[in-house]
């Protein structure tokens, strides 16, 4: 029962169907619209101003539950008796299926919640204001707090200061229906202060588009993935940091024609005076451009042997960006195809003098080291 916009009574089937039992209190005295879905406060309140009007058929509005979940009911209104006080109505409202019977049974049923509860990953539910109406055990398992003192708490209250705005953002927009779904990595904090960074999961609960006040989803542990990344990005920076102050040239080329360059280090700079960017994938500085015509020979030899998936171990002249060319040493190895065929090298390129007269000699004792195995 309503008076103006107020409510005055509420009944106790009232109070079951909003998850209310035994709060009246939190209904009477409060303004009607507390228990109307959002989207439907207009049209309450055109029916409430017109209700003196020929009633044609019932009207359809969505009562909003304490857990944040929405009802769609029929509702009937009507003046009370004469002599009651002005402006007081009876609002009689009859809930309508949301969806038609499952034909599931209480035992069925019963299996999934028990599947829930044994589920690692941690299953929530929030109604408005993020506030966790569910927790299945997960949620101890992941953060060590108990279920039970955490339900009626914010979510976001046990989610990491810097991952908050985020958060909110996802979840309030959910919400209102804004969105249907959010997937953010995020960091919680565990009870004893240490974050934990998880993969949440959440949608609207609502059976349309414009109904989301409630919020489900799942909250997956991924700290160790983090921590396994997080160490392979550290190891491939210390890889390049340390490939890059080798005092040669690191290369990957392919084994087609021009034998272009897929990757070199910065050694390249010092090797051949141009920088990475300008040798890989550029045929107009592929290698073959660079070696000096009177090696190409002594280039094939090794190569053949590459071919014959030997290691490339040749000694030859690179030309360099100032126009002059300088002896290197090459060491590298085939990468195959299964069925043998050569599909790139990989290897290092050194500097042994830009003098023909100082590649010499390094290149005699290499050789003979070489024909020695």
């Amino acid at each position: 029962m309503v008076e103006g916009h107020t409510v005055i009574f509420a009944n106790q089937a009232f109070l079951n169907e909003l998850g209310m039992s035994g709060m009246s209190d939190q209904i009477v005295g409060m303004p009607l619209t507390n228990v109307i879905y959002p989207g439907d406060h207009a049209l309450l309140a055109a029916l409430l101003a017109h209700v003196d009007a020929p009633v044609k058929e019932e009207s359809t509005l969505r009562l909003l539950c304490l857990d944040g979940t929405i009802l769609p009911s029929k509702l009937s209104l009507s003046p009370m008796r004469p002599g009651s006080p002005h402006g007081s109505l009876l609002l009689q409202f009859s809930l309508i299926s949301g969806s038609p019977a499952t034909g599931v049974g209480f035992d069925e049923q019963f299996n999934y919640h028990l599947l829930i509860n044994r589920l690692e990953e941690v299953v929530f539910q929030l109604q408005r204001g993020n506030k966790l109406s569910f927790l299945n055990p997960g949620w101890e398992q992941l953060l060590e707090y108990p279920a039970e003192e955490s339900l009626g708490k914010s979510l976001i209250d046990f989610i990491h200061p810097e991952d908050q705005p985020l958060a909110i953002a996802r979840l309030d927009s959910i919400a209102r229906g804004k969105r249907l779904r959010c997937n953010e990595q995020i960091r919680l904090i565990k009870r004893n202060g240490e974050p934990s960074w998880v993969e949440l999961r959440a949608r609207s609960a609502s059976s349309t588009a414009s109904e989301g006040a409630s919020v489900v989803g799942t909250i997956t542990d991924i700290n160790e993935a983090r921590q396994v990344e997080a160490s392979l990005r550290s190891n491939r920076h210390s890889m390049s940091s340390l490939l890059n102050h080798v005092p040669c040239m690191i290369y990957r080329r392919k084994a087609d024609h021009g034998f272009n360059f897929e990757f070199v280090s910065d050694g390249c700079v010092m090797l051949t005076g141009y920088g990475a960017h300008e040798l890989i994938a550029n045929p107009s500085l592929s290698f073959r451009k660079l070696l000096h015509p009177e090696d190409s020979a002594v280039w094939d030899s090794a190569y053949d042997k590459l071919v014959q998936q030997q290691a490339l171990q040749v000694i030859y002249r690179l030309y360099t960006r100032n126009g002059d060319y300088q002896w290197v040493w090459e060491h590298g190895n085939g990468i195959y195809a299964s069925t043998g065929e050569l599909l790139a090298v990989e290897g290092f390129i050194a500097i042994l003098g830009k003098e023909e007269g100082q590649g010499a000699p390094l290149l005699a004792q290499l050789q003979q080291h070489f024909s020695q195995g």
